[in-house]
């Protein structure tokens, strides 16, 4: 037995920027040269590119992860990283921090997919990132002559991995010491094992690190992919805090699979366009197919999360998402799907392409029922109400404008936007209890007394400012939206 990698970093270096995952602050004189590189790429680059590529991060992990111990024949992975028009230090200080905390026999590879990025404006991810990389044995670029997306991208890396693991990172991560051991050792006792860091956040707004822990991926029936808390049942089943948590759905940024049983339970649906809906359909289908998903407390990575995309979808994001949910819906939810269809009515007749290699393939697996795995695994599933009041979009009629949630998650206010009739973020139920419900959170006025913003709260079924009463025309302007 050995411990896991304990690497020799460069000291704390107090006066630079973000060390030790502190946040950057941006000087008055170059606010105007952060706000332009922050539109490039919807993150602080500015913050990003001065600091270390080789930036030391806290290990906030439970004590007993620095005492594990791991067999001496784990298997070695290699590394895959897809990137379109990445930046630079994100994308380097991704590569830097696996090969500064990773034991050289574990990590044979980093394969490094550049899938098309655009010449202009990325001319460092050209000629100067093919020179760079030079001096780092291990790691190897591979372009795609035109955009496939995420997910014939991620293919594309597969076909070059030669490790018996495939490691998934995005472009924008940092690990943290001993992150790749408690991977490959579950993976090791079990190769069904589909395994996940802990997903730590860095500000996309400053790059400060923040520690996650205790939390698990489900979905909505938005079929939205949603952190949660553990239910009781699985924190019974836990017999300690670095016990592998399992996890419903995963992120899908981040995971690592044996790559036998990634080809065994059928790769990535290669039909599926960019990304998008992907996470949810492996995550369905290694449950539902006899595997295993979980997450794993002793290992973390940290993810830039950003609120919204700086690359276009040729087809358009909602029409591409739109199709990926489909055929997740119509390959694996069996009648379950129809809740989707009844958010979404207007994506009946829309056209979601050949599903008949992916049902043949559930059919060769014996795969389960999505019934079993709304039984068996996702167990606190809410399922939606089946008879309600109304159900569609809030708007003025004179605005033209609609309620909308922005993407916005709990106690966040709710928000105003030009009424589309596509569901989604404007889709609200007016249910039999008068709640006005979205996404699972229903709107609240959080004081009856005192006029303020609504904002989204956890539906607690007790009325009070979760009850709305419609109305033609209400006299009290302090009480109503």
């Amino acid at each position: 037995m050995m411990p896991a990698f304990r690497p020799t970093l460069p000291h704390y270096r107090r006066n630079s920027y973000g060390e030790n995952g502190q946040a950057v602050v941006v000087p008055a004189v170059y606010k105007e040269e952060s706000d332009r590189l922050f539109s490039r790429n919807r993150f602080n680059q500015w913050a990003s590119d001065r600091i270390s590529l080789h930036r030391t991060l806290p290990d906030q992990r439970p004590a007993a992860c620095r005492k594990q111990l791991f067999p001496t024949n784990l298997p070695p992975a290699s590394l895959v990283i897809v990137f379109h028009n990445e930046a630079w230090s994100t994308l380097l200080r991704t590569v830097h921090s696996v090969l500064d905390r990773s034991d050289p026999r574990l990590m044979r590879e980093i394969i490094l997919v550049d899938d098309c990025s655009e010449i202009k404006g990325h001319e460092e991810l050209q000629a100067p990132l093919e020179k760079y990389i030079q001096k780092l044995k291990i790691v190897k670029l591979v372009r795609n002559k035109k955009r496939q997306g995420l997910i014939r991208a991620r293919l594309r890396g597969y076909k070059e991995v030669t490790s018996p693991v495939i490691v998934f990172l995005d472009a924008h991560c940092e690990v943290v010491d001993g992150w790749l051991e408690p991977l490959l050792a579950r993976i090791h006792e079990n190769r069904s094992n589909v395994v996940c860091p802990e997903i730590d956040v860095i500000s996309f707004e400053n790059f400060g690190y923040s520690y996650a822990s205790g939390i698990r991926g489900v979905f909505n029936w938005n079929l939205h992919f949603r952190w949660r808390t553990l239910p009781a049942v699985e924190q019974q089943r836990r017999k300690s805090v670095i016990d592998p948590i399992r996890s419903p759905t995963m992120a899908g940024g981040l995971f690592a699979i044996h790559k036998k049983y990634f080809e065994d339970i059928g790769l990535y649906d290669d039909e599926m366009d960019i990304w998008g809906g992907e996470n949810l359909e492996m995550s369905f289908r290694i449950w539902q197919c006899g595997g295993n998903l979980e997450i794993i407390p002793c290992s973390h990575v940290g993810h830039v999360f950003r609120k919204s995309q700086p690359y276009t979808f040729p087809k358009g994001a909602g029409e591409t998402l739109n199709k990926n949910l489909q055929r997740v819906a119509e390959v694996w939810m069996d009648n379950y799907k129809d809740i989707f269809y009844n958010r979404f009515p207007n994506l009946r007749q829309h056209s979601y392409g050949d599903i008949s290699k992916r049902i043949e393939l559930r059919k060769k697996l014996k795969c389960k029922s999505f019934d079993w795995y709304l039984k068996n695994v996702f167990t606190d599933v809410q399922y939606p109400d089946m008879i309600f009041l109304a159900k569609g979009e809030l708007r003025n009629p004179s605005t033209g404008y609609c309620l909308d949630s922005m993407g916005n998650k709990e106690y966040a206010d709710i928000g105003i936007y030009p009424c589309h009739g596509q569901g989604g973020n404007q889709l609200l139920t007016y249910t039999i209890r008068k709640e006005l419900e979205m996404d699972e959170v229903c709107l609240d006025a959080l004081s009856r007394r005192v006029a303020g913003t609504v904002k989204m709260a956890p539906c607690h079924r007790k009325k009070g400012t979760q009850l709305w009463e419609h109305k033609e025309v209400s006299n009290d302007t302090n009480k109503s939206i």
